[in-house]
């Protein structure tokens, strides 16, 4: 795409397969450095390998949960080496494989633990170093926190507390020229993803629900999202700010 991310570095959660490797390669396409985490030592170390075969010198992992402190402090010595801090993509999150009970405070503590606060806690150890340049943070939440897609309650409420948080951080740092968006995906296929195994069990069936609810009646890419958060990492997109990206195939709109 040619956007000049030459020589920035940049730090992706949730790096080890699907949309946040998908970013984390584009950005390394773009000339870009970064970080890559995960919780899965053997997925993380798999997706380094793939990515450090044709950008060695600008790849590095750090595996662990970016809501955990010592994951951060990993994180933090790699940039100290490297001696800048040019973007953040919060796109680490969890979600159970059945839908919990709506009453359940626990179910929902789980999830907005793993969805917010990790999400809160990674850009907040980090701010200090976003604020020396002009800087990019980008969230990945979900057209669930905007629409009943039938997700489970607690994984809803807590992508819509990002999408609060992304806002609430756009007006106040703006003043440090650092920019905050969001970016709202639909359902998205890759090979190790849900939908590859929930295909697996009724394809027929997934078939006729993506062709019912989405206009475009197919699944998104890893690499469709990866486009707009590039886009939103660079300054190509200097005059935007606090918005709310959906890409979902219109399915928002059905």
């Amino acid at each position: 795409m040619n956007l000049n991310l030459k020589n920035k570095i940049f730090v992706v959660s949730g790096s080890s397969k699907g949309i946040g490797f998908e970013i984390a390669n584009q950005i390394l396409q773009e000339g870009g450095k970064v970080v890559i985490s995960g919780r899965n030592k053997l997925n993380l170390l798999m997706s380094f390998k793939k990515l450090s075969k044709d950008f060695d010198e600008n790849v590095r992992y750090v595996v662990g949960d970016v809501k955990n402190e010592s994951t951060l402090k990993k994180i933090k010595k790699i940039l100290l080496k490297w001696k800048r801090l040019d973007g953040i993509v919060a796109n680490a999150g969890s979600v159970k494989s059945k839908n919990l009970s709506l009453n359940n405070l626990t179910d929902y503590n789980w999830y907005n633990e793993n969805n917010f606060m990790n999400s809160f806690k990674f850009i907040n150890y980090f701010l200090d170093y976003l604020k020396k340049n002009k800087s990019s943070i980008v969230f990945i939440s979900s057209i669930a926190s905007i629409k009943n897609v039938g997700a489970p309650i607690g994984y809803t409420l807590s992508k819509q507390n990002i999408n609060y948080y992304s806002k609430f951080l756009a007006k106040n740092l703006a003043k440090f020229k650092i920019r905050v968006n969001n970016v709202l995906p639909g359902n998205i296929y890759f090979k190790e993803g849900n939908w590859h195994k929930k295909i697996k069990k009724n394809k027929e069936r997934i078939k006729k629900m993506i062709k019912k609810e989405v206009p475009l009646e197919r699944f998104g890419t890893p690499a469709e999202i990866a486009n707009m958060v590039i886009f939103l990492l660079s300054d190509k997109s200097s005059f935007t700010t606090g918005s709310e990206i959906i890409i979902d195939g219109g399915q928002n709109i059905n």
